[in-house]
């Protein structure tokens, strides 16, 4: 999962997913979304899958319903303990890592 974001990255990451879930009525729930995972500048994943944006007392959180092939790379939940968050234009924008430790931006855009 990496190594924790800094404070002021943590509540930005919160505030972004908060902002996505109140941009779309029915993104606050489980709903499809455009998931596309690229790294080093590469499209390296492309699908309609379920996604699940979650807001919690001291957490907040993705969840990533994927496919075989999404889940043999990527973790399944990013919460901003661990990852950075951005919201731009109805897409939420989520910068970590993949299972194997490279570098990965992941765009969610509701369907």
């Amino acid at each position: 999962m990496g190594k924790k974001v800094a404070s002021e990255v943590f509540a930005d990451s919160q505030d972004a997913i908060r902002d996505y879930m109140h941009f779309k009525d029915g993104n606050d729930y489980m709903h499809e979304a455009r998931v596309l995972v690229s790294s080093r500048g590469k499209n390296q994943y492309n699908s309609i899958l379920k996604v699940i944006p979650g807001i919690e007392t001291n957490n907040s959180f993705v969840d990533i319903i994927g496919d075989t092939q999404f889940e043999r790379d990527y973790y399944g939940k990013y919460t901003n303990e661990y990852q950075k968050f951005t919201f731009i234009n109805g897409t939420l924008l989520i910068k970590g890592e993949d299972i194997w430790g490279n570098p990965i931006e992941i765009d969610i855009t509701s369907v």
